[in-house]
């Protein structure tokens, strides 16, 4: 149990915005993201003299730069199944919302047949086609030594587009 005033709880959820868009050069070209399951954090105790820091990578493991204590290991990766039914190139963009005060979503990755991408857009990247692939995420969360106390939810967009 936690006694001291400085104690910090905070569950960091990876909620998301899906976006499922349309090409526009055929009506009926569709990408379909299906969720496996969220980006999601652990509870942590933040840090009273510096920025919290909390890293899920996109292989579902803590990074090395977190410097919290955790409240618990209820922390997993983001994955995804995207499919489409055509074979033109697609565009994947993730960002933050920025939705919570003084906590924010950075060293973004995705995962993408074999290859991690570290800036987005990510263009002209391979179609995954109607047999579909696997996109795995993961981030730094940070939040500062202002940041209010409770729980936190930051939300972020994964965008997959046909070009």
């Amino acid at each position: 149990m936690l006694t001291t005033h400085k104690a910090f709880l905070a569950t960091f959820q990876g909620l998301m915005l899906l976006i499922a868009l349309f090409a526009s050069i055929n009506a009926h070209a569709q990408i379909t993201i299906t969720e496996i399951q969220p980006l999601k954090y652990p509870s942590v105790i933040r840090n009273s003299t510096t920025s919290s820091i909390v890293v899920v990578n996109w292989k579902g493991n803590l990074g090395a730069s977190t410097n919290v204590t955790l409240l618990d290991n209820d922390f997993h990766n983001g994955q995804y199944f995207i499919t489409s039914d055509t074979d033109q190139p697609i565009t994947i963009n993730f960002y933050q919302l920025a939705n919570e005060y003084k906590v924010n979503l950075k060293t973004l990755r995705v995962r993408y047949q074999g290859t991690t991408l570290k800036t987005f857009p990510a263009v002209d990247l391979p179609n995954p086609g109607t047999d579909g692939e696997y996109l795995e995420i993961g981030a730094k969360v940070v939040a500062t030594k202002k940041a209010e106390a409770g729980i936190k939810y930051p939300q972020y967009v994964l965008e997959v587009t046909e070009q």
